[in-house]
């Protein structure tokens, strides 16, 4: 855009960690008086049923980034914030989703359908990533689940930030 910043050797880990703690403050600051809870960083559990002996210490974790929950509206989004560009390219196709993240994106909302189910709540996902060029903001229903992939620019004022994440609590359509 038309700002400048300082390089800085930043670690990609951090710069996204950094990301996802602004997303997630902003979010509490504007949804919250708005009937909504924000947490960060809740680890789920995977729905296992039987286990041979020892394989538990080899089960990776699952941790949502960010989880949206509005109990009187029964509605909750897990978003999934990545610091990249959310396309990448293939042999066969220019621009293609990552599939990494999709998968990641699935099972954070089928493993944990159950108990959600029960409760009559619908659980839809997002994946969060820094606007590169033109925007996106797309979804696909799935198995009962909506899947949102939405773009956020940065290069705009702070209140140009707070105003898009605002409109991500309406994204729950």
């Amino acid at each position: 855009g038309g700002r400048h910043a300082v390089s800085a050797d930043v670690d990609v880990h951090l710069v996204r960690r950094l990301f996802e703690k602004a997303v997630a403050h902003a979010l509490r600051l504007q949804l919250q008086p708005l009937g909504w809870q924000v947490q960060r960083g809740r680890k789920l559990s995977w729905p296992i049923e039987q286990a041979s002996e020892g394989i538990f210490a080899h089960v990776p974790g699952m941790q949502t980034d960010i989880e949206l929950v509005h109990v009187g509206e029964r509605r909750k989004l897990v978003i999934d914030t990545k610091f990249t560009h959310i396309f990448t390219s293939t042999q066969y196709r220019q621009e293609v989703l990552r599939s990494g993240y999709l998968y990641q994106l699935y099972a954070y909302l089928r493993t944990q359908e159950d108990a959600l189910h029960m409760l009559g709540v619908r659980s839809e996902g997002m994946l969060l990533h820094p606007q590169f060029g033109e925007s996106m903001d797309a979804f696909i229903d799935m198995q009962g689940h909506r899947l949102r992939f939405k773009t956020i620019d940065l290069t705009g004022s702070a209140q140009d930030f707070e105003w898009q994440l605002l409109n991500l609590g309406t994204c729950l359509g």
